[in-house]
């Protein structure tokens, strides 16, 4: 049987399943009798959760990307690509980088204030930033919360 016929295959899901973060000491797991253990089951409903950052323009100190700046408004994209380098940042975040990393998605609503705080700092100095390094601005929720958008209009 392909996998799209597959009753448990969550349609428009890069990843299946979540895979164990290794960050965690802990995980679920539904126990059968045959003593398989599965990986347990959830709604494939997108989530968003909010989070509050005090600055939202981070600097990598990374003696190959130097002087690079970028701003995320969001951890997670529904997009899904399953080659995408930045699943495992999910981690951090106490998720896996499976099926969590495209149906949690953390949103930071407060980026297009803080990011004019930023720009009208006393000592502020030009430089290039970089929009969304790590996920996709542009992702389908986007449509709806308009952060990118805003972001775009206060530069």
């Amino acid at each position: 049987m392909a996998h799209q016929e597959n009753p448990d295959f969550f349609k428009g899901r890069g990843a299946q399943v979540n895979t164990d973060n290794k960050f965690l000491k802990r995980k679920y797991v539904l126990d059968h009798i045959e003593g398989l253990d599965e990986p347990l089951l959830e709604n494939s409903a997108t989530q968003l959760f909010e989070e509050s950052p005090k600055k939202i323009v981070s600097q990598s100190n990374s003696p190959d990307l130097s002087n690079m700046f970028s701003i995320n408004p969001y951890q997670g994209c529904e997009h899904g690509c399953i080659y995408c380098y930045a699943r495992n940042s999910h981690e951090y975040y106490g998720f896996s980088a499976g099926l969590d990393f495209e149906r949690k998605i953390i949103v930071k609503r407060n980026a297009p204030e803080l990011l004019e705080r930023y720009l009208n700092r006393r000592n502020y100095q030009p430089v290039t930033i970089m929009l969304s390094g790590n996920t996709d601005c542009y992702q389908p929720v986007e449509r709806r919360l308009k952060i990118t958008r805003g972001m775009l209009e206060i530069f």
